[in-house]
């Protein structure tokens, strides 16, 4: 399959393929060689983590999976990993996907994650089964409320401790990524 890639103003976003999932739990050290830029020292986040083992067995079993998860956020001038976003799997029968991102700490606070969400937003809008992306947040990570707020999400009831996202296909957005595939 080939390699999914967005550009934006400061960010290369690629979907991560299994040879790199399998390095993020396996061996952090060559990953450098593989993924070809440099690493923040507390990334992959424990949340990430938690999740690449079930990410890479989903690849396994279903290839297309590709792009519905893990994306990998790089600052293309300073060649370096600044974080990752992504899907928890395709669009559900309604046409909904649930997006979820994280901003490794030295570089928190730049925009990163609205510009990687941002371009994940419109990439999923162009496939038309998409429509509706949600988001859940703790109410007390003001940094993310900020980031889904900027980008038009809206709140939906509470039903449990975490605050509930909305955005709905009808909405626009100002930047658009260049989508490559290699």
């Amino acid at each position: 399959m080939h390699a999914v890639r967005l550009i934006t103003a400061r960010l290369t976003i690629a979907a991560c393929p299994l040879d790199i999932a399998r390095s993020l739990i396996k061996d952090r050290r060559g990953l450098k060689e593989i993924f070809g830029a440099r690493l923040p020292p507390d990334w992959p986040s424990p949340e990430l983590a938690e999740v690449l083992p079930l990410y890479v067995q989903e690849l396994l079993h279903d290839p297309t999976t590709l792009g519905w998860g893990i994306w990998i956020a790089l600052n293309t001038e300073q060649n370096v990993v600044v974080g990752d976003a992504g899907f928890k799997g395709h669009p559900d029968k309604d046409g909904t996907v649930e997006i979820g991102y994280g901003v490794a700490p030295v570089h928190q606070g730049r925009g990163y994650a609205t510009e990687a969400v941002q371009a994940l937003i419109v990439w999923a809008f162009a496939h038309t089964k998409v429509r509706r992306i949600v988001a859940e947040c703790a109410p007390e990570n003001t940094a993310s409320i900020r980031v889904l707020t900027k980008l038009g999400f809206r709140t939906l009831p509470r039903g449990t401790d975490a605050l509930r996202w909305e955005l709905p296909r009808t909405t626009e957005f100002n930047a658009h990524p260049r989508s490559q595939r290699r």
